[in-house]
């Protein structure tokens, strides 16, 4: 017969059973910037009086990839976590009493974190050449722990957060904003073609409308023709020492053909829906590119290429549900 340990609920101790004590942690926005300072508040509900050292708050970030080959059948998965920081919020020499008290907390996020991330074709049934199971991610949170002797005291919550890097603060990103690329093909047996390819700007965001700008000049006895321009998403993850690299279309314009000794200019928008962020950690690379080919007379076909960079779009509505914060008071020693 085996014993059962009591639980004692004196005043200083924690019942187990009933939880005495349960921390939630909510931060002031959803989205922080590297190097930007995370603010926000821990709520502390004590039903009865708790015995604690003190309140940490836990920022933890992690890199998760994973997937399936068809023809093999072999899975790769690997989980790396990018940093853990604890942050002391307050140190406690006497026992929390029993009611609602809230602490504020801060943190200064780490430079050069890669971007909150989230691939996951498993969801969408998807495809990708011959992989049948895929998953990229770049997650972020923090959770706030009561402890006593190290150990965790009662019911404890934690919150996601996103960190959004702008491309000063991505350590992949060109430094000079790259958005215009000329090129003049000499073609055999005369003339030559110069072509021009240009977007709005270096940075764009989900929904953005990217313009682009494509300037031919056909100096060349026959018409260029098959002007195609695609935006390619190139999606490289690692795992287990193997890795894949994934290219997918994501739009295709074509133009029309440029006949001999004429210039062309073309401009056409694209809005761009459902693109990931520019980002790149330790198992995961993801950057887009802007191509066009059109074919030469007398030559080989002629290929542009151009960076097109994607950031996370900050919303300006504070997800979270906050308690209500005239039902707690602050903690004073």
């Amino acid at each position: 017969m085996s014993k059962t340990r009591r639980q004692s609920s004196a005043p200083g101790t924690l019942n187990r059973n009933n939880v005495a004590v349960e921390v939630e942690v909510y931060t002031d926005k959803d989205y922080f910037l590297p190097g930007e300072k995370l603010t926000g508040k821990i709520y502390v509900v004590a039903k009865e009086s708790v015995r604690v050292d003190k309140l940490v708050a836990v920022i933890e970030g992690f890199n998760h990839v994973a997937w399936e080959e068809d023809k093999r059948s072999i899975e790769y998965a690997e989980e790396v976590k990018l940093f853990e920081e604890r942050v002391l919020v307050r140190s406690f020499s006497k026992p929390i009493p029993v009611g609602r008290f809230y602490f504020d907390f801060s943190y200064l996020v780490p430079e050069f974190l890669p971007s909150s991330f989230n691939v996951d074709t498993v969801a969408r049934n998807l495809k990708w050449e011959d992989i049948r199971m895929h998953v990229a991610t770049v997650n972020y949170s923090i959770r706030a722990v009561l402890e006593r002797s190290e150990e965790p005291v009662g019911k404890v919550s934690g919150q996601p957060f996103i960190i959004h890097a702008p491309p000063e603060k991505t350590e992949t990103v060109v430094k000079e904003d790259i958005t215009e690329q000329v090129k003049t093909f000499g073609c055999f047996p005369r003339g030559y073609i110069t072509v021009s390819l240009t977007i709005d700007k270096a940075s764009y965001k989900n929904n953005d409308v990217m313009t682009i700008r494509l300037e031919v000049t056909n100096m060349t006895p026959l018409p260029c023709k098959n002007i195609i321009a695609v935006l390619f998403r190139k999606l490289k993850v690692l795992a287990q020492r193997s890795q894949r690299n994934i290219r997918t279309k994501e739009y295709m314009i074509e133009f029309e053909d440029v006949p001999s000794g004429e210039r062309a200019t073309y401009v056409k928008d694209v809005q761009l829906k459902n693109v990931l962020p520019t980002t790149c950690s330790r198992n995961i690379k993801c950057n887009y590119v802007l191509a066009v080919r059109c074919e030469v007379p007398f030559s080989t076909n002629i290929d542009l290429t151009l960076p097109v960079t994607t950031i996370i779009a900050p919303s300006e509505e504070h997800e979270q549900s906050c308690p209500p914060l005239q039902l707690y008071k602050p903690w004073k020693d």
